[in-house]
Order: structure tokens, then sequence, then C-alpha cells
């Protein structure tokens, strides 16, 4: 049953067929833990949101018409999840935040990092970019989860957020023309604005 395609495999899931479901969520489990750790930055809640995710493909499989491939399907749920995920995490920080600061509290990160100069600098160099990459638009930033951290093609990327190629590329391009600006700004202002 491993060797049978994913149309194959999804309808002998639709059909009630639990192993042929085990072989889909093997078969592409890795890849959306890697998509959604990508998104989360967190172990535990990546692997609560794939679980979740995997379990909510399995109740609408039925509704799976096959009109784009599994996976495109399967990864356009995950993204939508994290997207959602991300929002509800940032209204639940700010408010937290908010009370803290309210109540006297200065909200200081306790995470100090004693190593060396060169792994201290590789550290920031990565938070600088995920900062960049955060305050993308959300569109702009799934589709460079997808073709940089996930190395899909165009074609997979526009199949999962049903959008044009070009539309896609256009995207890339914008976000990656963002992400310089935003980069060159945050090293220029570390610098002390000289």
């Amino acid at each position: 049953m491993e060797q049978l395609l994913d149309t194959e495999l999804v309808k002998l899931a639709q059909k009630g067929e639990g192993r042929a479901f085990d072989i889909l969520v093997a078969r592409y489990q890795t890849k959306v833990t890697h998509l959604v750790y990508r998104y989360v930055k967190d172990t535990d809640t990546a692997l609560d949101l794939v679980q979740d995710i995997f379990l909510k493909i399995f109740k609408n499989l039925v509704r799976f018409k096959g009109e784009s491939k599994f996976s495109s399907w399967l990864f356009r749920v995950a993204v939508n999840d994290c997207i959602d995920h991300l929002r509800k995490v940032k209204v639940r920080k700010e408010q937290s935040l908010d009370y803290y600061q309210s109540g006297g509290f200065d909200v200081v990160d306790e995470h100090r990092d004693q190593k060396t100069a060169e792994v201290l600098e590789l550290k920031q160099d990565r938070q600088r970019v995920r900062r960049a990459l955060e305050s993308l638009p959300e569109k702009q930033k799934a589709v460079v989860v997808m073709k940089v951290y996930e190395e899909m093609t165009f074609d997979d990327i526009s199949e999962i957020v049903q959008e044009p190629v070009s539309t896609v590329k256009s995207r890339l391009y914008k976000a990656l023309n963002t992400l310089g600006s935003s980069l060159r700004r945050q090293d220029f202002m570390e610098r002390g604005g000289k």
C-alpha cells in the first residue's frame, strides 16, 4: 500500500481505510512539521499544530475532490492554520504585555546567551532576519517561508496559495526587497545611525 499514489490513498481513506490515511500522514508529517516550525519557532507548539492540522485533514478528507494535488491542499491548510495561530498569539502577547506593564512591571527577556562572540553574532543575525520576516504581510511571509526555507517550486506554491505563478513571483520579489530594506535599516540603527 506504501507504493500507491496520493490520489489512490486518498480514495481509500475516503472509503474508511485507516491504513491509507496513516501512510499519507507518514509521507507528509516531516515536511509539514518543518513548515509549521518555520512559522512558530517552537517545537512543542509546532507538534501540537501539526497534530491539529492532520486531524483537520482527516475530518475534511471526504470534501477533498482532487481538484488540486493532495499535498497542495495539505500545505494550504497548514499555512492557513499557522497564520491563524500567529494572529491569536499576537493578540494574546499584546494583552499580556499590556497587563504586566500596567502593573508596573518591566518586561525583560531573561534569556541571556553566554556563548562566544561568533555564536552570539550568528544568533543576532538570525533574530534580525526573523524580525524582518515577521514584519512582512502574511501573504508575502508565506511565500518566503515556502520558497526559501521549504525550497518548494513556484508551481507548488502557486497551487497551495491558489494564485498564478506570476503573483507568487511578484510577492517573493516584493518580500525580498522589503526584507533587504528592513535588514539594512536595522543594521543602520544598531550602528547608532552613523
